[in-house]
């Protein structure tokens, strides 16, 4: 069972804290293997302490109505128009969302990846009724950045995670050869963005880059840098809750008609083609 593992006086506990009172929406940013659930896990029970009532967003929740037989898993791989269609999905529901939540009382706690495009649309402006939520003061983006340290034993720890899990969520964590890819794709962007130098090998995970990049992609959004600097060690699995909150996913209809819409406009291929341009704001 989840317990809280944040001590009541540290830096990390007090940004939840202060959220938890200056926001209702709150969104963690960033790559798998930087503390994103572990975080959403503490502020979901901190949320509970105080009286909030949370409802999760989570990317591995999100996009399964929308992998249908015709775009499924690849070797572990989302189809580039399920990314597509989860983010476009997102936007609507986000809306529907504010519209039944009651003020001061209701809280939406996210993860969004971003990378590879994975609800990248929360990130870029649109002409619609989700963007003054995105731009209100009462959501906030952060994004959690794990020291060198840190970061190598979150790769250690996933590593005997995946092998042993103790919850069916974490054998199909993204195992340390994947972070490290994805951290190298990260890299190639901050290269793109002028953000990095190129490299002749791979690079060397970089606090500061890594920061640098998410800064970029949450440009038009209110965000803060939360430095992870000491190991948090989870008493159970990061995916457990003392109580399950209900959590924003699409009805199998929304799903169909949001893929319908997506084929009507664009081939396969065509998604595939313009899917490494996904940083782009």
């Amino acid at each position: 069972m989840s317990q809280m593992i944040l001590a009541p006086g540290g830096a990390i506990y007090h940004c939840l804290a202060q959220l938890i009172k200056d926001a209702d929406r709150v969104f963690f940013a960033g790559l798998p293997g930087v503390g994103k659930s572990l975080l959403l896990q503490q502020m979901a029970l901190m949320a509970r302490a105080a009286g909030r009532r949370a409802t999760l967003l989570q990317w591995d929740v999100a996009r399964q109505p929308f992998e249908t037989p015709r775009y499924p898993l690849a070797k572990g791989a989302t189809h580039p128009l399920v990314i597509r269609a989860t983010g476009a999905w997102l936007r609507g529901a986000l809306v529907e969302w504010d519209a039944q939540a009651r003020t001061g009382s209701d809280m939406l706690i996210g993860e969004v990846p971003l990378n590879g495009g994975r609800l990248m649309e929360i990130a870029r402006p649109a002409d619609d009724e989700a963007e003054a939520l995105l731009r209100d003061s009462r959501t906030r983006f952060v994004i959690p950045v794990p020291s060198v340290d840190v970061r190598a034993l979150i790769e250690s720890r996933r590593q005997h995670s995946i092998a042993a899990p103790r919850h069916a969520n974490e054998a199909h964590d993204a195992p340390p050869d994947l972070l490290r890819a994805l951290w190298q794709e990260v890299y190639q962007v901050a290269v793109a963005l002028s953000l990095a130098p190129p490299t002749a090998c791979e690079a060397p995970y970089s606090p500061q880059v890594y920061a640098a990049v998410y800064r970029h992609l949450l440009r038009h959004r209110q965000a803060l840098v939360l430095p992870i600097d000491e190991a948090l060690q989870p008493s159970g699995s990061v995916y457990e809750h003392v109580v399950q909150p209900p959590v924003l996913q699409a009805s199998a209809p929304q799903a169909e008609a949001i893929l319908a819409r997506l084929e009507a406009a664009m081939t396969p291929a065509q998604a595939v083609a313009g899917a490494d341009r996904w940083y782009e704001v």
